[in-house]
């Protein structure tokens, strides 16, 4: 129940994330879209829902102290240079996307759309993307470029949702971990189109 318990927890932050994001630009929403937005965020919500019980016997959960570690950890010169470059591809890929949201909910669909790609990749190829991203993301002393860091924040904001779902499937049963792997590119591909009709 812990491993479930913490599981939850931790996607509900996400969650919550995901909801300040929205209500940023709660201005812009159409007349129905306090509504999609409920629908959205439901969508999340009953996932989640649907894996507490599987996350009771295969999930890892992540320490408070590991998640504040790595926000306040002293960063240095390169690092903070590969973030900002991410941010910054981020920011004009999303700019340039052909539907009328505003900023920064425009990030949303872009993540989304990204996310439900690398899901439908990992229905086939699991362990691959999941070994993909750790060698992305895990700088080691000899590979703090501002070229290693940029690709490390690529992956995180890529592949990051996806990892961390993928990696409690990996540990699952074969058919149940493709199951669940099937759903969780089908619920990525179904919000990224939800999304879209909160703005006029």
């Amino acid at each position: 129940m812990k491993r479930g318990a913490a599981f939850f927890l931790e996607s509900n932050l996400f969650v919550l994330l995901i909801l300040f994001i929205l209500l940023i630009n709660k201005n812009y929403w159409n007349e129905d879209g306090s509504t999609i937005v409920f629908i959205f965020i439901s969508g999340f919500e009953l996932f989640f829902m649907l894996l507490f019980v599987p996350a009771c016997f295969f999930y890892e959960p992540v320490s408070l102290k590991q998640i504040i570690q790595s926000i306040f950890k002293k960063r240095e010169k390169n690092e903070w240079i590969g973030m900002v470059l991410v941010f910054l591809l981020a920011t004009l890929i999303s700019l340039g996307f052909i539907f009328d949201i505003p900023y920064p909910s425009i990030y949303l669909p872009v993540w989304l759309s990204v996310s439900w790609i690398c899901a439908f990749v990992s229905i086939f190829i699991q362990r691959v993307v999941i070994a993909y991203f750790y060698s992305n993301v895990n700088v080691e002393n000899d590979q703090k470029s501002i070229f290693n860091y940029f690709f490390k924040y690529s992956a995180l904001f890529i592949m990051g949702f996806n990892h961390y779902i993928q990696l409690l499937l990996s540990k699952m049963p074969f058919w149940l971990n493709k199951l669940f792997a099937i759903l969780t590119f089908l619920v990525l591909f179904l919000q990224s189109f939800v999304i879209l009709g909160v703005y006029d």
